[in-house]
Protein backbone atom coordinates (compact mmCIF):
# COMPACT_ATOMS: atom_id res chain seq x y z
CA UNK A 1 0.00 0.00 0.00
CA UNK A 2 1.28 3.25 -1.08
CA UNK A 3 1.06 6.16 1.55
CA UNK A 4 -0.17 9.12 0.53
CA UNK A 5 2.29 12.38 1.02
CA UNK A 6 0.74 15.14 0.95
CA UNK A 7 3.04 17.57 -0.71
CA UNK A 8 0.70 21.17 -0.87
CA UNK A 9 2.73 24.29 0.00
CA UNK A 10 0.84 25.64 3.23
CA UNK A 11 3.09 29.20 2.12
CA UNK A 12 1.38 28.91 -1.26
CA UNK A 13 -2.01 28.37 -0.20
CA UNK A 14 -1.95 30.92 2.36
CA UNK A 15 -0.47 33.47 -0.71
CA UNK A 16 -3.37 32.08 -3.17
CA UNK A 17 -6.02 32.89 -0.73
CA UNK A 18 -5.06 35.95 -0.24
CA UNK A 19 -4.93 36.52 -4.05
CA UNK A 20 -8.26 35.20 -4.46
CA UNK A 21 -9.83 37.43 -1.98
CA UNK A 22 -8.22 40.49 -3.89
CA UNK A 23 -11.03 41.18 -5.69
CA UNK A 24 -12.89 41.64 -2.24
CA UNK A 25 -10.24 43.87 -0.83
CA UNK A 26 -10.48 45.94 -3.92
CA UNK A 27 -14.02 46.39 -3.81
CA UNK A 28 -14.16 47.35 0.00
CA UNK A 29 -11.76 49.74 -1.18
CA UNK A 30 -13.94 51.32 -3.86
CA UNK A 31 -17.15 51.84 -1.96
CA UNK A 32 -15.32 53.52 1.32
CA UNK A 33 -13.75 56.10 -1.22
CA UNK A 34 -16.80 56.22 -3.18
CA UNK A 35 -18.49 57.18 0.28
CA UNK A 36 -15.87 59.98 0.61
CA UNK A 37 -14.66 58.08 4.17
CA UNK A 38 -11.24 59.43 3.56
CA UNK A 39 -12.17 62.71 2.91
CA UNK A 40 -14.20 63.04 6.37
CA UNK A 41 -11.22 61.04 8.28
CA UNK A 42 -9.11 64.31 7.02
CA UNK A 43 -10.83 66.59 9.66
CA UNK A 44 -10.13 63.74 12.04
CA UNK A 45 -11.40 60.67 13.66
CA UNK A 46 -14.95 59.77 13.57
CA UNK A 47 -17.49 56.78 14.82
CA UNK A 48 -18.83 54.49 12.82
CA UNK A 49 -22.39 56.20 13.81
CA UNK A 50 -20.80 59.73 12.74
CA UNK A 51 -19.64 58.50 9.52
CA UNK A 52 -22.72 56.67 8.38
CA UNK A 53 -25.08 59.83 9.43
CA UNK A 54 -22.34 61.88 7.02
CA UNK A 55 -22.32 59.21 4.20
CA UNK A 56 -26.44 57.69 4.39
CA UNK A 57 -24.94 54.32 5.23
CA UNK A 58 -25.94 51.66 6.94
CA UNK A 59 -24.16 51.95 10.45
CA UNK A 60 -23.51 48.39 11.07
CA UNK A 61 -22.65 47.21 8.15
CA UNK A 62 -20.19 50.35 7.27
CA UNK A 63 -18.75 49.66 10.71
CA UNK A 64 -17.85 45.77 9.81
CA UNK A 65 -16.34 47.17 6.09
CA UNK A 66 -13.93 49.55 8.24
CA UNK A 67 -12.83 46.88 10.48
CA UNK A 68 -12.06 44.59 7.57
CA UNK A 69 -10.08 47.32 5.94
CA UNK A 70 -8.35 48.03 9.14
CA UNK A 71 -7.30 44.95 9.09
CA UNK A 72 -4.53 45.32 6.44
CA UNK A 73 -3.78 49.20 7.02
CA UNK A 74 -6.81 51.11 5.55
CA UNK A 75 -7.90 53.61 8.08
CA UNK A 76 -7.13 53.54 11.81
CA UNK A 77 -9.00 51.69 14.62
CA UNK A 78 -9.04 52.96 18.06
CA UNK A 79 -9.22 51.46 21.22
CA UNK A 80 -12.56 51.69 21.73
CA UNK A 81 -13.34 49.81 18.71
CA UNK A 82 -15.72 51.83 16.92
CA UNK A 83 -13.81 54.84 16.31
CA UNK A 84 -11.35 55.56 13.10
CA UNK A 85 -9.02 57.93 12.12
CA UNK A 86 -6.79 58.32 8.88
CA UNK A 87 -3.92 55.96 8.39
CA UNK A 88 -1.27 56.77 5.69
CA UNK A 89 -3.31 54.26 3.02
CA UNK A 90 -6.43 55.93 2.93
CA UNK A 91 -5.07 59.42 3.44
CA UNK A 92 -3.57 58.91 -0.01
CA UNK A 93 -7.44 57.79 -0.99
CA UNK A 94 -8.06 62.09 0.10
CA UNK A 95 -9.34 64.06 -2.91
CA UNK A 96 -6.96 67.10 -1.34
CA UNK A 97 -4.22 67.56 -2.15
CA UNK A 98 -5.83 66.27 -5.65
CA UNK A 99 -4.15 63.01 -5.33
CA UNK A 100 -4.25 60.96 -8.40
CA UNK A 101 -5.24 57.49 -6.26
CA UNK A 102 -8.33 59.48 -5.15
CA UNK A 103 -9.45 60.07 -8.93
CA UNK A 104 -8.27 56.60 -9.90
CA UNK A 105 -10.28 54.92 -6.84
CA UNK A 106 -13.14 56.50 -8.57
CA UNK A 107 -13.06 55.62 -11.79
CA UNK A 108 -12.32 51.84 -10.73
CA UNK A 109 -15.15 51.95 -8.25
CA UNK A 110 -17.59 52.83 -11.00
CA UNK A 111 -19.59 49.69 -11.55
CA UNK A 112 -19.39 49.41 -15.14
CA UNK A 113 -15.52 49.36 -14.63
CA UNK A 114 -16.07 46.54 -12.31
CA UNK A 115 -18.45 44.83 -14.58
CA UNK A 116 -16.20 44.68 -17.55
CA UNK A 117 -13.65 43.07 -15.70
CA UNK A 118 -16.16 40.66 -14.23
CA UNK A 119 -16.22 39.80 -17.75
CA UNK A 120 -12.53 39.34 -18.52
CA UNK A 121 -13.04 35.76 -19.50
CA UNK A 122 -14.81 37.08 -22.79
CA UNK A 123 -11.73 39.52 -23.37
CA UNK A 124 -9.01 36.23 -23.21
CA UNK A 125 -11.02 34.13 -25.21
CA UNK A 126 -12.05 36.34 -27.86
CA UNK A 127 -9.09 39.30 -27.64
CA UNK A 128 -12.13 41.40 -27.76
CA UNK A 129 -13.12 44.28 -25.23
CA UNK A 130 -15.66 42.68 -22.74
CA UNK A 131 -16.66 45.98 -21.73
CA UNK A 132 -20.04 46.30 -24.42
CA UNK A 133 -20.54 42.80 -23.17
CA UNK A 134 -20.63 43.65 -19.76
CA UNK A 135 -22.66 46.88 -19.62
CA UNK A 136 -25.86 46.16 -21.77
CA UNK A 137 -24.09 46.86 -25.53
CA UNK A 138 -22.74 50.24 -24.72
CA UNK A 139 -19.29 51.02 -25.81
CA UNK A 140 -16.92 52.23 -23.46
CA UNK A 141 -16.52 55.32 -25.12
CA UNK A 142 -19.95 56.19 -25.98
CA UNK A 143 -20.78 55.66 -21.89
CA UNK A 144 -17.80 58.50 -21.68
CA UNK A 145 -19.39 60.81 -24.04
CA UNK A 146 -22.92 60.82 -22.95
CA UNK A 147 -22.79 59.89 -19.47
CA UNK A 148 -22.09 62.91 -17.60
CA UNK A 149 -20.73 61.10 -14.54
CA UNK A 150 -18.89 58.22 -16.49
CA UNK A 151 -17.15 61.16 -18.61
CA UNK A 152 -16.42 63.08 -15.38
CA UNK A 153 -14.77 59.64 -13.88
CA UNK A 154 -12.58 59.16 -16.84
CA UNK A 155 -11.40 62.43 -17.77
CA UNK A 156 -10.20 63.29 -13.86
CA UNK A 157 -8.52 59.79 -13.67
CA UNK A 158 -6.57 60.25 -17.15
CA UNK A 159 -5.99 63.86 -16.39
CA UNK A 160 -4.43 62.65 -12.76
CA UNK A 161 -2.12 60.33 -14.00
CA UNK A 162 -1.18 62.57 -16.72
CA UNK A 163 0.16 65.59 -15.17
CA UNK A 164 3.05 64.38 -13.83
CA UNK A 165 3.72 62.26 -17.51
CA UNK A 166 3.44 65.26 -19.06
CA UNK A 167 5.95 67.42 -16.76
CA UNK A 168 8.15 64.55 -17.83
CA UNK A 169 8.00 64.90 -20.96
CA UNK A 170 7.92 68.43 -21.24
CA UNK A 171 11.85 67.73 -19.85
CA UNK A 172 12.95 65.25 -21.42
CA UNK A 173 12.52 66.70 -24.68
CA UNK A 174 14.39 69.17 -26.67
CA UNK A 175 11.52 72.12 -28.21
CA UNK A 176 14.44 74.16 -29.14
CA UNK A 177 13.55 75.82 -32.47
CA UNK A 178 9.73 74.46 -32.35
CA UNK A 179 7.22 77.49 -32.30
CA UNK A 180 3.70 75.35 -32.76
CA UNK A 181 3.10 72.15 -31.65
CA UNK A 182 -0.70 70.11 -32.51
CA UNK A 183 -1.11 67.74 -29.76
CA UNK A 184 -3.41 64.78 -30.95
CA UNK A 185 -5.86 63.84 -28.65
CA UNK A 186 -4.77 65.75 -26.03
CA UNK A 187 -7.70 65.01 -23.40
CA UNK A 188 -7.61 67.74 -20.80
CA UNK A 189 -4.53 69.61 -21.79
CA UNK A 190 -2.08 68.50 -19.27
CA UNK A 191 0.60 67.87 -21.62
CA UNK A 192 0.40 71.12 -23.60
CA UNK A 193 -0.12 73.05 -20.51
CA UNK A 194 3.46 71.14 -19.72
CA UNK A 195 5.06 72.24 -22.69
CA UNK A 196 3.90 75.86 -22.95
CA UNK A 197 4.57 76.54 -19.25
CA UNK A 198 8.04 74.50 -19.66
CA UNK A 199 9.14 76.63 -23.11
CA UNK A 200 7.50 80.34 -22.98
CA UNK A 201 8.30 80.31 -26.74
CA UNK A 202 6.27 77.56 -27.92
CA UNK A 203 2.44 77.99 -28.94
CA UNK A 204 0.01 75.04 -29.24
CA UNK A 205 -3.06 73.58 -30.71
CA UNK A 206 -5.48 70.59 -29.39
CA UNK A 207 -7.33 68.60 -31.23
CA UNK A 208 -10.14 66.55 -28.74
CA UNK A 209 -13.48 65.08 -29.28
CA UNK A 210 -16.34 68.02 -28.89
CA UNK A 211 -17.40 66.84 -25.99
CA UNK A 212 -14.05 67.20 -24.36
CA UNK A 213 -13.38 70.64 -25.84
CA UNK A 214 -15.01 72.80 -22.86
CA UNK A 215 -13.14 70.50 -20.47
CA UNK A 216 -9.76 71.34 -21.99
CA UNK A 217 -10.40 74.97 -22.53
CA UNK A 218 -11.39 74.98 -18.70
CA UNK A 219 -8.16 73.21 -18.08
CA UNK A 220 -6.29 75.49 -20.02
CA UNK A 221 -7.48 78.77 -18.77
CA UNK A 222 -6.03 77.63 -14.98
CA UNK A 223 -2.75 77.54 -16.35
CA UNK A 224 -2.32 81.85 -17.37
CA UNK A 225 -0.81 80.80 -20.76
CA UNK A 226 -2.08 84.27 -21.90
CA UNK A 227 -4.07 83.08 -25.16
CA UNK A 228 -0.95 80.79 -26.46
CA UNK A 229 -3.19 77.90 -27.13
CA UNK A 230 -6.82 76.91 -28.64
CA UNK A 231 -8.11 73.55 -28.50
CA UNK A 232 -10.07 72.43 -31.97
CA UNK A 233 -13.05 69.98 -32.23
CA UNK A 234 -12.52 66.86 -34.66
CA UNK A 235 -11.55 63.58 -35.13
CA UNK A 236 -7.81 61.69 -35.58
CA UNK A 237 -9.60 60.03 -38.29
CA UNK A 238 -10.93 62.63 -40.27
CA UNK A 239 -8.23 65.42 -40.23
CA UNK A 240 -5.42 67.01 -38.44
CA UNK A 241 -4.66 70.55 -38.13
CA UNK A 242 -1.65 71.29 -40.60
CA UNK A 243 1.59 72.58 -41.10
CA UNK A 244 3.16 72.63 -37.21
CA UNK A 245 6.49 72.62 -36.37
CA UNK A 246 5.75 69.43 -33.90
CA UNK A 247 2.76 66.97 -33.71
CA UNK A 248 2.71 64.87 -30.27
CA UNK A 249 -0.26 62.13 -29.80
CA UNK A 250 0.09 60.60 -25.96
CA UNK A 251 -1.05 57.57 -24.68
CA UNK A 252 -3.59 57.22 -27.15
CA UNK A 253 -2.58 54.84 -29.85
CA UNK A 254 -2.51 52.08 -27.79
CA UNK A 255 -6.53 52.03 -27.30
CA UNK A 256 -6.56 50.58 -30.99
CA UNK A 257 -5.69 47.63 -32.84
CA UNK A 258 -2.46 47.88 -35.47
CA UNK A 259 -4.73 48.99 -38.71
CA UNK A 260 -6.49 51.70 -36.95
CA UNK A 261 -3.29 53.15 -35.31
CA UNK A 262 -1.20 52.79 -39.28
CA UNK A 263 -5.16 55.16 -39.68
CA UNK A 264 -4.33 57.22 -37.33
CA UNK A 265 -0.60 58.35 -38.15
CA UNK A 266 -1.00 58.38 -41.47
CA UNK A 267 -3.66 61.29 -41.11
CA UNK A 268 -1.32 63.06 -38.54
CA UNK A 269 1.27 62.11 -41.62
CA UNK A 270 -1.07 63.85 -44.04
CA UNK A 271 -0.92 67.32 -42.05
CA UNK A 272 2.87 67.18 -41.66
CA UNK A 273 5.26 69.53 -43.10
CA UNK A 274 8.10 67.54 -44.61
CA UNK A 275 10.13 69.09 -41.75
CA UNK A 276 7.66 68.50 -39.05
CA UNK A 277 8.09 66.23 -36.50
CA UNK A 278 6.16 63.62 -34.82
CA UNK A 279 6.05 62.50 -31.08
CA UNK A 280 4.51 59.19 -30.27
CA UNK A 281 4.54 58.90 -26.58
CA UNK A 282 3.40 55.66 -25.10
CA UNK A 283 3.95 53.10 -22.36
CA UNK A 284 5.62 50.32 -24.02
CA UNK A 285 5.82 46.44 -22.58
CA UNK A 286 9.14 43.95 -22.81
CA UNK A 287 10.19 41.32 -20.83
CA UNK A 288 11.47 43.57 -17.78
CA UNK A 289 8.24 44.94 -17.51
CA UNK A 290 6.57 45.01 -14.07
CA UNK A 291 3.31 43.44 -12.70
CA UNK A 292 1.50 47.21 -12.58
CA UNK A 293 2.42 47.93 -16.43
CA UNK A 294 1.22 44.55 -17.18
CA UNK A 295 -1.87 44.66 -15.77
CA UNK A 296 -2.60 48.30 -17.38
CA UNK A 297 -2.38 47.07 -20.31
CA UNK A 298 -4.80 43.92 -20.14
CA UNK A 299 -7.09 47.10 -18.45
CA UNK A 300 -6.80 48.55 -22.22
CA UNK A 301 -7.90 45.15 -23.48
CA UNK A 302 -11.00 44.77 -21.08
CA UNK A 303 -12.13 48.33 -21.72
CA UNK A 304 -11.51 48.90 -25.39
CA UNK A 305 -9.78 46.19 -26.92
CA UNK A 306 -6.60 47.95 -27.11
CA UNK A 307 -3.15 47.01 -25.63
CA UNK A 308 0.53 48.22 -24.61
CA UNK A 309 3.11 47.02 -27.33
CA UNK A 310 6.83 46.51 -27.20
CA UNK A 311 8.70 49.69 -28.58
CA UNK A 312 9.84 48.02 -31.63
CA UNK A 313 6.02 47.14 -32.48
CA UNK A 314 5.67 50.96 -32.53
CA UNK A 315 8.51 51.61 -34.77
CA UNK A 316 6.71 49.10 -37.35
CA UNK A 317 3.57 50.75 -37.05
CA UNK A 318 5.12 54.00 -37.37
CA UNK A 319 6.98 52.82 -41.12
CA UNK A 320 3.95 51.20 -42.16
CA UNK A 321 2.15 54.72 -42.01
CA UNK A 322 5.38 56.46 -44.41
CA UNK A 323 7.26 57.59 -41.89
CA UNK A 324 10.50 56.91 -39.81
CA UNK A 325 11.36 56.68 -35.78
CA UNK A 326 14.95 58.67 -35.52
CA UNK A 327 15.51 58.35 -31.91
CA UNK A 328 14.20 56.86 -28.76
CA UNK A 329 13.58 59.08 -25.51
CA UNK A 330 13.03 57.16 -21.68
CA UNK A 331 10.82 59.31 -20.19
CA UNK A 332 9.63 56.75 -17.42
CA UNK A 333 10.04 52.95 -16.27
CA UNK A 334 7.97 52.58 -19.10
CA UNK A 335 6.93 55.77 -20.84
CA UNK A 336 8.85 56.73 -24.07
CA UNK A 337 9.61 59.27 -26.60
CA UNK A 338 9.59 57.96 -30.14
CA UNK A 339 10.44 60.92 -32.26
CA UNK A 340 9.37 60.17 -35.97
CA UNK A 341 9.85 62.18 -39.26
CA UNK A 342 8.68 61.86 -42.83
CA UNK A 343 10.98 59.38 -44.78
Amino acid sequence: MTEHVDTADKGANKEMVELLQGAWRARAIHVASELGIPDLLTRGEHTVAELAELTGAHAETLGRLLRALSTFGVFQRQADGHTYSQSPLSAVLATEPGNAESTDARFMAANWHWAAWGDLLHSVRTGESSFEVANSGVPFWELTKNDPDAKQRFNAAMNAVSQEESAGVARAYDFSGVRTVVDVAGGLGSLLAAVLTTHTEVCGTILERPEIVPLAEARLAKADLAGRYEVVPGDFFERVPAGADLYTIKRALHDWDDDTIVRILEQIKEAMRPDSVLLVIEGVVDEESDQEALFRGLLLTVLVGGQDRPESDYQTLVDRAGLRVVRTIPVSDDLRILEARRD
